[in-house]
């Protein structure tokens, strides 16, 4: 997918611009939203359930993740409305980071709401990588827009370029896809690999 981002031209948008030019793409879009997640560890400030694993409050921050989210819900409902709603591709590398642990602890809530999430073990895109390069972090939009976000070395975002050349989203839509065919259900590999586990020390 690297070569296809990089193929055309890309606007680059501060964290904020991204999360307004997301948001208002989202009220026009033609198609699922399809996000991807390779990274092994990131940082969340402002999450506070992130903030509550990573002071080191397990149990802190599983009880405000499993807090009812009315607007979450509402979002989700919004999306299957407009015919789009949102699959989340989680790429893993086992053993599982302790954010890792974190994140699909927290992720099995949003699955609840509605959010669409598939597991891929790291292992099955070795191939993919070692021909296109790490997959990188997507925000494809319906055929509109494909959003890579941005990251600092410490895993913390900070904006995102965009695309909005037809080839580009287009190419960039269909990957994920064939990624997402080779996925787990999201329970089936929690259940198996997340399920009774805790984090320990994160690492940040």
């Amino acid at each position: 997918m690297r070569d296809l981002l990089e193929s055309g031209s890309r606007q680059r948008l501060s964290l904020a611009e991204y999360d307004a030019d997301f948001y208002a793409t989202v009220e026009s879009t033609n198609g699922p939203i399809l996000k991807t997640e390779r990274i092994q560890t990131f940082r969340e400030p402002g999450s506070p359930s992130w903030e509550a694993y990573a002071d080191g409050r397990w149990e802190d921050a599983l009880q405000i993740a499993a807090e009812p989210n009315p607007e979450l819900v509402a979002f989700f409902e919004y999306l299957d409305q407009l015919g789009s709603g949102l699959r989340r591709l989680r790429i893993v590398e086992l053993p599982l980071t302790p954010y890792l642990v974190w994140e699909l602890h927290f992720l099995r809530h949003r699955a609840e709401a509605g959010e669409r999430i598939s597991v891929l073990d790291a292992q099955s895109v070795t191939e993919f990588e070692a021909a296109a390069g790490p997959i990188p972090e997507l925000m494809v939009v319906g055929r509109q827009a494909v959003y890579e976000v941005l990251y600092d070395s410490s895993g913390t975002p900070i904006g995102a370029e965009k695309s909005v050349e037809p080839a580009v989203v287009q190419g960039c839509r269909s990957q994920v896809l064939t990624l997402l065919d080779r996925a787990e259900p999201f329970e089936s590999f929690f259940r198996r690999e997340v399920f009774g586990t805790s984090p320990g020390v994160p690492h940040l």
